[in-house]
């Protein structure tokens, strides 16, 4: 579109603001119901056609593609106007905009420039602020950063001038969750038939795991497939997490779901992960579920593992499995409690059994379980464990070291022996 075009449909789209806030309570556009939404389409046609008639009587082009105007000027008023068809499309993961002109998309684990463009800056900011307004949030020179969550459960965050460059920097990270199950994950390749039914035992039989990886690896919906194995009408599930992504209040029978609160304008009213972990262990879990450990909340959790809620689970972001366990231990040291190292790293090898760490294959786009660890103890001062399925130029393999956890999950249908038979150690 050229800049004469885009320039009428800017003033088109304020045509039909002017009329929406003579019509209406300009409040019922954040927060707009069916009967909104076919107002504005309403009013969108009619100006669009008052707007071309004018055009034509003086002489100048129309404007076509009436269904592709109405769109965008819907966009602009009721979503997150050019980024809209982005947010609408159920491949993109992830938008990035680096300034009015650099907007990327990342879908299938690959990252693309877009042809998507703003005015300038300001168009950018203005979206950003009308995004969040409803929400409660603000940005501003008092407030150059936003964390924030949509109506449809994406993330977003935004960083202005002066912390960054000279632009507005927005990230909005979809959630979209491409596996309920392990029997998904092995869809996927994610996970192998064999390491599937592992994990299924190691959940129904209670061991407490951690999940880890890098961003985009696959660590929440790894999580929910989980979870998701979770079985029995005793079991009682409390999750926690700072955004909701976890869906499992559909699919267990007794399951609560907790989300963290951060604090309004006034600095008031917030609630963090750790404030809910305590909370949760009021509740009479049999497991408590935490969406990430970042901080030291990690202590509370590591308690929760040891005082008789096995089975709980969390994420966490690392490089590797010994990193996960060393960036767990870190956390808990965190906590105002201040516990000596030595006692932190033997609550890990006495509530941490296994840890399945994931990663983004650059070169496919997928997200595949690249190690299952084994917590076994400690040896002096460390942690000690071993690996029981690697990932190999053919797949995720058994490395041939029988888990000290074989004859716990033996009481679940699972004969370790045979699941591994015919596969050669690594």
């Amino acid at each position: 579109m050229n800049e004469t075009l885009r320039e009428r449909e800017r003033g088109l789209r304020d045509e039909v603001l002017e009329e929406l806030r003579r019509q209406m309570d300009g409040g019922a556009l954040l927060q707009p119901g069916q009967a909104e939404v076919e107002l504005v389409r309403r009013v969108s046609l009619a100006r669009l056609d008052a707007f071309n008639r004018r055009a034509a009587s003086l002489g100048d082009s129309l404007l076509g593609d009436t269904e592709g105007v109405v769109r965008r000027i819907m966009d602009d008023i009721l979503g997150l106007g050019a980024l809209q068809p982005l947010l609408d499309d159920g491949s993109v993961e992830e938008i990035i905009v680096n300034g009015p002109n650099r907007v990327f998309a990342i879908a299938g684990g690959r990252k693309r420039l877009t042809d998507v463009e703003f005015a300038d800056d300001e168009e950018l900011l203005r979206l950003v602020r009308r995004v969040i307004g409803p929400i409660g949030r603000r940005l501003d020179d008092t407030n150059p950063i936003v964390d924030a969550r949509l109506p449809d459960g994406s993330r977003l965050n935004a960083v202005i001038p002066p912390l960054t460059s000279g632009w507005t920097c927005l990230t909005i990270r979809k959630f979209l969750l491409r596996a309920h199950t392990l029997s998904d994950l092995v869809r996927l390749g994610t996970l192998t038939d064999e390491t599937a039914a592992f994990l299924e035992a190691s959940v129904q039989t209670g061991l407490n795991v951690l999940i880890s990886g890098g961003t985009g690896s696959g660590k929440t919906t790894c999580l929910n497939a989980l979870c998701a194995a979770i079985g029995g009408a005793q079991e009682r599930v409390v999750t926690i997490e700072e955004t909701q992504e976890l869906q499992l209040e559909s699919m267990l029978p007794d399951c609560v779901s907790l989300q963290a609160r951060l604090p309004n304008i006034e600095g008031a009213g917030g609630v963090a992960v750790r404030g809910l972990v305590k909370n949760a262990l009021r509740m009479r879990p049999t497991r408590i579920i935490v969406g990430e450990v970042r901080g030291a909340e990690a202590l509370d959790m590591l308690s929760a593992m040891n005082s008789g809620h096995e089975g709980s689970m969390c994420t966490i972001h690392a490089n590797g499995p010994r990193q996960a366990l060393a960036k767990l231990g870190l956390y808990a040291l965190m906590a105002e409690e201040a516990l000596p190292a030595h006692a932190v790293t033997e609550m890990i090898a006495e509530a941490v059994n296994l840890v399945v760490h994931l990663r983004l294959d650059a070169s496919s786009g997928r997200r595949i379980v690249s190690s299952i660890y084994e917590v076994t103890g400690m040896e002096g001062d460390a942690l000690s464990g071993s690996e029981v399925y690697a990932l190999t130029e053919t797949g995720l393999e058994w490395t041939g070291i029988r888990p000290r956890a074989a004859d716990r999950i033996e009481g679940y249908g699972l004969s370790w022996e045979r699941q591994n038979n015919g596969h050669r150690p690594i």
